[in-house]
């Protein structure tokens, strides 16, 4: 269905240095965690590979600490490229103006979409004033009163990341590269979990449900500032590393044997964290251990993935690089921003299934491939054109004392 040069139209165009194709599988094999997290679910009385699926339904938000670790190395790799370069470097030029590009425009859209969607389905003037959190930041603040897209909650933490690396990078001038992913890995990952420990709401429930003030207060606290950090803390170290290990890389390629173990233990993972829930109620009754393993345990196997970027011959990195693969992962963040809603409404108006092949195709698969096709629709049209006007109005001009920016395919 998809040629190589027809994904490569449409990739983002990066500024310098090649395209890692296999993060762009990555983010597809994340992206259909997530979304399979969100719409599919079975029957454990079906047998052993329905209850096994289950678990892997269950688990599939354990996507977004994927998508947490590759921004943890896409980018923060020109920060470390700038540093092995000159110690005094912080800040690649155009930085801020990508990452609004790459956020906002997007984001801005499903509100005033999702806005007239919950307005012509429910009348109910609650989401506007839902919509005017979200769109000003308040939502990560203060609760909404209803519920607007399940997705949103990750746009605060990415963008606490994006605010906070530069800041990091600045009072670190001076330090090796070496020196620097050390200090940058063990600030992100202690930080978040220690902040977790003061603040940790003991015995209570968790989950991001709206039905009661008191869930909506929890919620919020555990995605503030800085709790989820430790996530993007991995892909920085190994950002760091690659850029170390640049001038011997060819003769590295057996690190990316890693990247099969990153796999195994992510499968591992999903199924562990699903029958944990599902047993244990991990999920819905969280305690301190599940959560620092909720946080631990995908984020190492996300790093470890990393690694088959050493090796792009190798059989995973090719398998991971696959053509539709990759447009999965290109066109991933418009799917995670309009699939929520859409897929939440389908089960709502259509209830149980009892059986049904078609029902639940219905349910599950439509839904799905509806919001595909209007993501891959935003994405052509809006998204890359915004990101590709931002790109060329910012190539080859660098500010005073700061380098271009060599982000790699992000």
């Amino acid at each position: 269905m998809f040629s190589g040069r027809s994904v490569k139209n449409w990739e983002i165009k990066p500024s310098t240095g090649r395209h890692f194709d296999v993060l762009d599988g990555l983010r597809g094999l994340a992206i259909l965690l997530v979304v399979a997290s969100h719409t599919f679910y079975t029957n454990p009385e079906h047998g052993w590979w329905s209850r096994a699926a289950g678990y892997i339904f269950v688990a599939g938000w354990m996507g977004v600490p994927m998508f947490f670790g590759l921004s943890g190395f896409l980018i923060a790799y020109p920060f470390f490229k700038g540093r092995h370069e000159d110690s005094r470097f912080w800040y690649p030029s155009g930085y801020g103006q990508r990452r609004v590009a790459k956020i906002l425009p997007p984001f801005y859209l499903s509100i005033v979409l999702f806005l007239g969607f919950y307005w012509w389905t429910e009348h109910d003037p609650e989401y506007f004033t839902a919509a005017w959190k979200w769109a000003t930041g308040l939502a990560n603040l203060v609760p909404i009163p209803v519920p607007f897209n399940l997705s949103y909650w990750s746009l605060i933490v990415e963008s606490h990341f994006y605010i906070f690396l530069p800041v990091l990078f600045w009072l670190t001038r001076g330090l090796s590269v070496r020196r620097a992913s050390v200090v940058l890995f063990g600030l992100l990952f202690l930080v978040p979990m220690i902040v977790r420990h003061f603040t940790w709401p003991a015995g209570l429930n968790v989950l991001p449900d709206y039905t009661t003030d008191l869930n909506k207060e929890i919620t919020l606290k555990l995605t503030r500032f800085p709790c989820q950090l430790d996530y993007f803390a991995w892909g920085v170290g190994f950002a760091g590393v690659f850029v170390l290990l640049a001038p011997a890389r060819e003769h590295l390629r057996p690190l990316g044997l890693f990247g099969y173990l990153g796999v195994l233990l992510m499968i591992v993972t999903l199924l562990f964290w699903g029958y944990w829930s599902e047993r244990f109620g991990a999920r819905a009754q969280p305690t301190r251990w599940s959560v620092e393993i909720g946080h631990l345990l995908p984020a190492v196997a996300s790093f470890l993935m990393l690694f088959f970027a050493f090796d792009p011959e190798c059989t995973g990195t090719r398998l991971l690089s696959a053509r539709w693969l990759r447009f999965t992962g290109i066109v991933s963040y418009e799917w995670f921003l309009f699939h929520g809603p859409i897929v939440a409404w389908f089960h709502y108006h259509n209830g149980p299934t009892h059986g049904s092949v078609l029902a639940y195709a219905w349910r599950t698969i439509v839904p799905l491939s509806v919001t595909f096709g209007f993501s891959v629709l935003v994405y052509r049209l809006f998204s890359l054109p915004i990101l590709n006007c931002v790109r060329n109005r910012l190539k080859g001009k660098p500010g005073p004392g700061i380098r271009q920016e060599t982000a790699e395919g992000h």
